[in-house]
This record gives structure tokens, sequence and C-alpha cells, in this order.
């Protein structure tokens, strides 16, 4: 089954994108979603770590005296690594 959207976008975006995908042998749709489906799975495969760098912003200067005041071990190094979507 096929599904058809209409997106809004900026002018000079969409001309950019178009003129890429003429170049180039493809569809305007084709180049939107081969770039959707591979931003989404290079996001599934990051690791926890990796996303939040990509992601998030520094905490500011009171969320770090709470974290601080936690008194936590950040050298005990005992536990598992998690992907994204063990948090999602």
């Amino acid at each position: 089954m096929t599904v058809r959207k209409n997106i809004t976008m900026d002018e000079k975006d969409y001309l950019l994108i178009s003129d890429y995908a003429t170049k180039n042998g493809y569809t305007f749709s084709q180049i939107l979603r081969n770039a959707a489906i591979s931003f989404i799975n290079k996001s599934e495969k990051m690791e926890l770590l990796e996303y939040m760098n990509a992601n998030l912003e520094y905490v500011n200067k009171e969320e770090q005296r709470e974290i601080e005041d936690m008194d936590i071990d950040f050298h005990d190094l005992n536990g598992e690594e998690i992907k994204v979507q063990d948090v999602l």
C-alpha cells in the first residue's frame, strides 16, 4: 500500500533536495524516504552515551550541584551498558 503525505519546507530546502535528486537519478520522494530511514536506523543503533551527547545539553550549575550532592561513585563501573531503545 502506498501512503501520500504533504510536507511543508522552505523553498531553498526544496530546491536543494530537488536539484540533488534530479542530478542523481532519484525522485524527490526517494531522497526524503531514504534520508529518513537512514536517520532512524542510525539513531536506533546509537549507544545511550552517543545519543545523549548528540541530543542533550549539559546540565546547568544547579542541576550539577544536585548530582554532586548525591555522592555517587562514578568510578564504580559495575553494571551493564544499555541502548537507547532500552530506555524509550
